[in-house]
């Protein structure tokens, strides 16, 4: 009868601790995810007002920037520009939940920014500073790029020539095609087609596109109809370098560089655009400072901390807006 007793508590023992094993192990997995659904980490849309991207998930007070999004809209990369190196962060969602953010799994030991899909988003391209072989120093900045596999990501892989040289490649941006839009080290807006397979010698866009005084981070249409970039030399614009779109012309050239006007620029810099994969939403980065952040007295070390730690602080934060603007820019012979 012992026997049978002693039987009996193991056997609610093990119950318990089975129950509460699973109990801790549900609380981990839980804790893996925000309490966040749906598309754009559940966001409210924005109008034709620009509007802060995600504060306090992505827009957090650090220098966040360079949004990518999977053509299915489950996955988000973009850039935080912080010590000790520049690093890319990834948000996955996962049966309609959005998991926490995480290091990508490529990223984290050199300087890595810039994250960029190709329309298909079997591959993910960026920036980095890594060596191309061994662990050699970190060099200048070349665009690299991981492919898709069962398990996630591969192995990075630098572009090479004739895209890569020995200066600074910034912010790739990839056609339906394979054409690779990218800046240069003297700040002009490069293109490269792919032709079987093998990149040509990159040109630089003409004079509707690019200026003397620079121009960088374009972010090109799939269909390579429109591109979007960062200028300081067509007009005196909005602020200290202002969003610009080109249209492509029937005869493959580009319109002339217009501002996307004081609706979408700032005072500030605004730059790093991109469109969402379903042609909804314009995301950009942008200085600028909240009203609050500019005219607030600060009274103590504590308010001084936590202004700090918000987003709007004239660091680096990501806005989006509705991507009708694009279409309402467009000259009407190519409506």
């Amino acid at each position: 009868m012992k026997a049978k007793n002693s039987i009996i508590v193991i056997s609610r023992i093990l119950f318990i601790f089975t129950i509460t094993a699973g109990a801790q192990e549900n609380t981990k997995a839980k804790s893996d995810f925000l309490v966040i659904n749906g598309p754009y980490l559940g966001q409210k849309p924005p109008g034709m007002t620009p509007e802060l991207f995600a504060p306090g998930i992505i827009s957090t007070g650090m220098n966040d920037r360079d949004i990518a999004i999977s053509p299915d809209l489950n996955e988000i990369y973009y850039s935080v520009l912080e010590g000790p190196h520049y690093t890319i962060v990834c948000m996955k969602r996962d049966k309609g939940r959005w998991t926490k953010q995480a290091i990508a799994p490529f990223s984290g030991q050199y300087n890595d920014c810039e994250p960029q899909f190709s329309p298909d988003g079997e591959r993910l391209y960026f920036c980095s500073t890594r060596p191309v072989q061994g662990n050699r120093e970190p060099k200048d900045y070349d665009i690299w790029y991981v492919e898709r596999t069962r398990d996630g990501w591969g192995e990075p892989v630098n572009l090479g020539p004739p895209i890569n040289t020995e200066k600074n490649e910034f912010y790739p941006s990839i056609t339906n095609g394979g054409t690779i839009y990218f800046t240069s080290h003297d700040m002009n807006i490069c293109r490269s087609r792919c032709i079987n397979g093998k990149y040509m010698p990159p040109k630089k866009l003409g004079d509707t596109v690019n200026t003397l005084r620079g121009e960088y981070n374009a972010y090109v249409a799939p269909d390579e109809s429109y591109l979007i970039f960062t200028s300081h030399g067509w007009d005196r614009g909005v602020g200290r370098g202002d969003l610009f779109i080109c249209f492509r012309k029937h005869d493959g050239t580009w319109t002339k560089a217009v501002n996307l006007g004081p609706g979408v620029n700032s005072l500030a810099v605004d730059m790093c655009p991109t469109v969402s994969p379903d042609g909804k939403y314009l995301f950009f980065s942008s200085m600028r400072k909240s009203e609050t952040f500019v005219s607030e007295q600060v009274g103590s070390y504590d308010e001084l901390l936590k202004n700090s730690k918000n987003p709007q602080n004239g660091k680096m934060d990501i806005y989006w807006v509705d991507a009708r603007i694009i279409e309402d820019l467009k000259p009407e012979e190519l409506k």
